[in-house]
């Protein structure tokens, strides 16, 4: 008698021939140090499994089963010895020990199949992200997601910087993108988050309904609305002051970015300057206070050089400047 024939057994994947050579194997007393073997190798092979109570008690109810079934080849006795113990032990045991590795292998499998995948762009890239739904992800510049290969019921993922979506609609199966404690949900439709750590979050829609909660619990059960958002609308979430504050934008302006034109409307040039130095992955320094809260108002696209686009930016704010290295030096 063989291992391998013992958990063909125990598997239920015996012939007919190997079936009666086990029933004879089992009327031996000499059988429970075999199966004490094959046990201990079960045993060995599970990695903290996490069991599921009610597949263990349908699973042991069918072990019994079985062993009834075949009570005819095993032999009845009325005083039993410690190896007819350990053999009958043995004989309920280990169907539990191989439903148990095969019960944890099983949801170790299906965890697998949710491992979360990760896109990160550095700064000075963008890119373009398509998940399983087919939902077009367009990730900005010093940005990172995290999502499943495959959705499960809902669709859940993560968003650290700024990105525009394009959520493909499914009414059964709501789309949710978490910003630490803020969530965005929809079901279809094209909008654009920025979430940078250290600065307010904010939900910008080009089309379609969004919803924006923010969790109230660190279990991230409790939800509190902030906002509900349709086409035009902006909410900035300010974590450090728990406030909300909501504006208006064109819809046209959301789409461009997307396609890696940025248009600025009388936006300070100190931000302006931190959008470039992000997109671009260069530095840019300015000697002047006054410059810094100068408003700016022009458009200007990613497929330019970074001088091309200073020398648009100069002209605007009557401001001159120079590249040192890798870095570029404002100056009135």
């Amino acid at each position: 008698m063989n291992k391998l024939l013992l958990k063909k057994y125990l598997n239920n994947t015996c012939t007919d021939e190997e079936l009666e050579q086990v029933r004879q194997f089992l009327r031996q007393p000499e059988s429970a140090d075999l199966f004490r073997s094959v046990l201990n190798e079960a045993w060995n092979e599970m990695e903290e499994p996490e069991l599921d109570l009610h597949a263990m008690a349908s699973y042991r109810q069918q072990i019994m089963q079985k062993l009834q079934n075949n009570n005819e080849s095993v032999p009845k006795i009325t005083k039993f010895r410690p190896t007819h113990l350990l053999k009958y032990a043995a004989i309920l045991i280990l169907p539990l020990v191989f439903g148990l590795y095969h019960l944890s292998k099983s949801k170790k499998e299906t965890v697998a199949k949710v491992a979360l995948i990760e896109s990160y762009n550095p700064k000075g890239q963008r890119s373009i992200v398509t998940l399983s739904d087919g939902t077009l992800i367009y990730l900005g510049s010093n940005s990172k997601i995290r999502y499943p290969k495959i959705f499960s019921n809902v669709r859940e993922m993560e968003l650290i910087g700024e990105a525009f979506f394009r959520v493909k609609r499914d009414p059964s199966r709501p789309f949710i993108i978490h910003t630490n404690t803020v969530q965005t949900k929809v079901l279809g439709t094209s909008f654009k988050i920025e979430a940078f750590k250290g600065s307010p979050i904010a939900v910008s829609v080009a089309t379609g309904k969004v919803r924006v909660d923010r969790e109230t619990t660190p279990n991230k059960k409790q939800l509190t609305s902030v906002a509900v958002l349709t086409p035009g609308n902006v909410v900035n979430w300010d974590e450090k002051t728990n406030k909300a504050s909501l504006s208006t934008i064109d819809p046209h302006e959301l789409e461009q970015w997307k396609d890696g034109n940025l248009i600025f409307s009388n936006q300070r040039l100190a931000d302006v300057l931190a959008v470039l130095e992000r997109c671009y992955n260069v530095k840019i320094n300015v000697t002047s206070n006054s410059l810094s809260n100068f408003r700016i108002n022009t458009t200007c696209s990613l497929n330019e050089s970074i001088t091309k686009v200073m020398d648009v930016l100069s002209k605007a704010a009557d401001f001159k400047y120079k590249l040192d290295d890798d870095q570029i030096i404002i100056s009135n």
